[in-house]
């Protein structure tokens, strides 16, 4: 007969390992899975409810929800963060089918569906704003790491700046260029300098926002984006 099998307690503490998760040990799909959690409850991405539920046969239809028009002192900052979501999303759109990281796709991802809630969000809101969706005066650039695509749907504006010159965004064209063993490594360049800029964006904005959901927005996007650029600094890429 074999020697007697015996069990190890431990006691508490002892020298067992220390409580609470360890990322390191789980497999990486579980990591992305658990990375792409986490950015969603930060940002406060919640999945679209659709369309209200129909009104009984001859009722009166549901009232269309009220949109408050933003105050005049926060319509620069919505404008300046929409050019900033339009552009996030023509990185994104510029990274699809590219990345081999299956944590930095996950989190790519996680960034397209948030700030395309968000983007819906603030066109809303802007469309509120007394004089419409209005463009800033000729030759104004709400960010320098911005592009005006005020007026057009988020296709047509990732569109427009994804069609146009390589020489018109270095970013852009450092992705296009970039070799396949390297494309992992300049998106987290690339997209970490541009989340930078969200977050101090929305920073500048938080002490003079006056709208509370605007206010609420400029911190989730202070918050989130500072989330995903750590998020991006433990990837093998960085």
């Amino acid at each position: 007969m074999g020697p007697a099998l015996t069990r190890r307690r431990v006691r508490p503490g002892g020298t067992g390992p220390p409580p609470g998760p360890r990322w390191t040990g789980w497999p990486r799909s579980r990591r992305a899975a658990l990375a792409l959690a986490a950015l969603l409850a930060v940002a406060g991405c919640a999945p679209d409810p659709g369309p209200p539920a129909p009104a009984p046969s001859g009722g009166p239809l549901p009232a269309p929800p009220v949109v408050s028009a933003p105050a005049p002192a926060d319509v620069p900052f919505l404008r300046a963060m929409v050019a900033h979501h339009d552009r996030t999303r023509v990185i994104a759109a510029a990274a699809t089918g590219r990345i081999t990281d299956a944590e930095l796709r996950t989190l790519v991802a996680a960034v397209d569906v948030t700030e395309a809630d968000e983007l819906a969000t603030m066109r809303r809101w802007l469309a509120a704003a007394p004089d419409g969706d209005a463009p800033g005066p000729p030759g104004h650039h709400p960010h320098h790491d911005t592009h005006d695509t005020h007026g057009t749907s988020d296709a047509q504006g990732a569109s427009a700046t994804r069609d146009a010159p390589a020489t018109a965004d270095p970013d852009l064209a450092r992705l296009r260029a970039a070799p396949p063993g390297r494309f992992d490594a300049v998106l987290v360049e690339v997209l970490t300098a541009h989340q930078r800029a969200a977050v101090a964006l929305a920073r500048r904005h938080l002490p003079a926002a006056v709208g509370p959901e605007v206010r609420d927005l400029a911190d989730r996007v202070a918050r989130s984006r500072a989330a995903q650029i750590r998020l991006m600094a433990g990837l093998p890429a960085a």
